[in-house]
């Protein structure tokens, strides 16, 4: 038997119901493959500020440190964003993510052959998709350094888009790295003719190419990337990107490629921490935080709707590359495949499925597991 700590925090929104879901599937896992997976709960963001916590209790960073990994929900609650508010439930995964130094950001995407029709492309167009996304999350606008001010002209703001070779090259030898126990590709989508960081990106990009030399490397401006992916998705195998808005696009364009952001999984992982290749031929990171890319979405929050299958498979990610358990990670994804066949939530939904909610969706794939 294998022991694991998890930390499980559901935090704002549709989190409280998805994060639920998903954890009864891990305990699932633990059950049939003879595992013990402590499951330790905590609050973050708005859910932490209702009990008159700060947006990142102290309690909550004490207790994941202890912990293998974090299944993550969502962050976000409009009662505390409004106009000049001084404290914003965000900064609470955003100090998880600084204070754990998860800098890298790892976004898959899948053809799955049960959706084929409830995406927006032809499905000849996306057979054989398998991508994963990488962006960074140390630098750039991550830092916060922004400016608002007033003059003649009215008010003013400025962004501030910095990036240190240090951070570069991490975030390129993750992706690098990947790419080399994937297809052997890795793309960059870097905006090179306008700003100097992405210039930079590329120069080091370059600069690395004989310490992979079994690498094919290209690089595209972020809307010819754009473009491509939805002209010929399966080209692609690993999408590395310098600047945050840019990636936060390409990873909601490549989530349709699986037919809605209900199943668009993500990893923050510390880039430098690899440990070596599982017995599935994937990469073992260790300690990071896995969350669907979606939000908290408050208008669907408490009505057992939402798809909890971005944050099942999140946990996928989980067992795979923070606890190395690649055959139980690859048991849950056959379960997923398995339920869609019959089974849907609404954003899903097609003729001849029977349409369920976020806590049934969450039964049928831990009862489907093999």
């Amino acid at each position: 038997m294998r022991k694991f700590d998890i930390a499980i925090i559901p935090g704002d929104g549709i989190g409280r119901e998805i994060v639920p879901a998903a954890a009864g599937v891990l305990e699932e896992v633990a059950r049939r493959y003879n595992h013990l997976f402590n499951l330790h709960w905590g609050l973050l963001g708005g859910a932490a500020m209702d009990k008159g916590l700060p947006p990142l209790p102290q309690e909550t960073l004490d207790m994941v440190r202890k912990c293998d990994a974090i299944l993550f929900g969502s962050v976000g609650d409009p009662k505390y964003d409004f106009p000049g508010a001084k404290i914003l439930p965000n900064e609470g995964l955003r100090g998880l993510r600084a204070g754990l130094k998860l800098y890298t950001n790892l976004r898959p995407a899948k053809y799955i052959p049960t959706l084929a029709n409830r995406t927006p492309f032809k499905p000849s167009t996306i057979r054989g998709v398998d991508l994963v996304i990488v962006r960074d999350f140390a630098g750039s606008f991550a830092r916060g350094r922004s400016k608002v001010w007033k003059n003649a002209e009215g008010r003013q703001a400025q962004d501030f888009l910095v990036y240190s070779e240090k951070e570069i090259r991490r975030s390129l030898t993750f992706a690098f790295k990947l790419a080399q126990t994937r297809r052997k590709k890795l793309t960059l989508a870097a905006q090179a003719g306008v700003f100097a960081t992405s210039r930079l990106w590329r120069e080091i990009a370059r600069e690395m190419l004989p310490d992979y030399p079994d690498v094919e490397f290209e690089t595209y401006a972020p809307d010819n990337c754009a473009m491509q992916l939805e002209r010929n998705p399966a080209s692609f195998d690993v999408i590395v990107n310098d600047i945050v808005p840019v990636a936060g696009m390409l990873n909601n364009q490549a989530a349709m490629l699986m037919g809605s952001l209900g199943m668009a999984p993500s990893a923050a992982l510390r880039p430098e921490s690899a440990k070596g290749l599982t017995r599935g031929g994937a990469l073992f990171w260790g300690f990071g935080l896995y969350e669907p890319i979606h939000g908290s979405s408050p208008k669907h929050a408490g009505k057992d709707e939402v798809n909890p299958i971005a944050t099942i498979l999140s946990a996928a990610l989980l067992l795979r590359h923070s606890l190395g358990l690649d055959k139980e990670a690859a048991a849950v994804e056959r379960a997923i495949n398995k339920v869609l066949r019959t089974h849907r939530t609404y954003d899903l939904m097609e003729t001849g499925k029977t349409k369920v909610g976020t806590k049934q969706m969450g039964e049928l794939i831990a009862a489907a597991l093999p």
